[in-house]
């Protein structure tokens, strides 16, 4: 197959005759999905070497755009990988805020999930996230509980305020978007709000709270809450499963693999000229395909432990 015409499958801007043509030559050859993985490679490291600013940088960013087929792929691969985890737990206390039948979601490595709550909010969990939410919500309240990231768009209800909870902070809202990233284990909280409003309380202290405006987002340091503008929105970008970095230093960007991939990478040997990395990378392709696009722009190599959790860049 021409690598024209598979570049241009991969930038989404392929004809409908060319889509036909790339589904009908890899159905003809298990070898030509090697190929067509190969060349995905290829042009997936292209992108993040090219560093391109103004109208240019726009372009490349959608150059990753999947086409509408492999959407929908990974979705229905996402939804197969997390349907074991969707089930029933219980509430033995009586007084517990919980006091009915819950369903637990919980996302797997290098992927990412949307559910759709009781009252209608639309939720997008990232990897390694868990949602605790009840079979139907109290005339009351609505309330969730959360471990890790995810973006939420809830359903308006003036009558019933819409609570995430999580280890560091409780987020309520009305009717609004925004994401949560809770992470007892690093003892990482931020909350980032896109649209409407939201009020943060920390739970150590009920009087230490801040209602976010737009654009902003809150971050809990060292027992404190502040708040500070969205520095890029892009990040959020994970939920078309995609990590996106600009300007990321070489440790931060391990750091987001861990997040992602639940591995833990240990750094023997920093490579030099990592301080400033741009680019994405899709992480349905898993992590040893990461470090594979970042070795295109630094020099280390890697290897794993017996169990295949921890990573050892040298």
């Amino acid at each position: 197959m021409e690598k024209e015409l598979l570049y241009r499958f991969f930038d989404g801007k392929a004809s409908a005759e060319d889509e036909r043509r790339v589904l009908e030559w890899l159905g003809e050859d298990p070898a030509h999905r090697e190929e067509l993985l190969a060349e995905r490679r290829v042009f997936d490291a292209l992108l993040m070497h090219a560093r391109p600013t103004g109208p240019a940088r726009q372009t490349a960013h959608r150059g990753l755009i999947l086409p509408p087929w492999v959407r929908r792929t990974m979705r229905y691969a996402a939804a197969i990988a997390v349907a074991a985890s969707i089930g029933a737990t219980w509430v033995s206390r009586t007084n517990d805020k919980f006091a009915q039948a819950c369903n637990v979601i919980s996302v797997p490595a290098g992927q990412h999930v949307d559910v759709t709550l009781p009252d209608g909010t639309q939720v997008c969990m990232n990897a390694l996230s868990e949602l605790r939410y009840p079979a139907f919500f109290t005339n009351d309240e609505r309330r969730v509980e959360l471990k890790g990231e995810a973006f939420f768009d809830v359903t308006h209800d003036e009558n019933r305020p819409f609570v995430v909870e999580t280890y560091a902070c409780n987020v309520e809202v009305l009717g609004t978007k925004f994401d949560v990233e809770a992470r007892a284990e690093a003892e990482e909280f931020t909350a980032s709000l896109v649209e409407g409003r939201v009020r943060v309380v920390d739970k150590a202290d009920s009087r230490n709270r801040v209602e976010l405006q737009p654009d902003h987002r809150v971050l809990r340091t060292a027992g404190r809450l502040v708040v500070e503008p969205i520095p890029d929105h892009e990040r959020f970008r994970w939920r078309e499963g995609l990590i996106v970095f600009r300007d990321a230093s070489f440790r931060g960007l391990l750091r987001e693999f861990e997040k992602c991939y639940g591995v833990r990478i240990e750094v023997e040997r920093e490579p030099a000229g990592t301080r400033s990395l741009t680019g994405k990378i899709r992480i349905a392709e898993g992590i040893d395909h990461a470090l594979w696009i970042l070795q295109r722009n630094a020099d280390f190599e890697y290897v794993r432990n017996e169990t295949r959790d921890v990573i050892y860049i040298r």
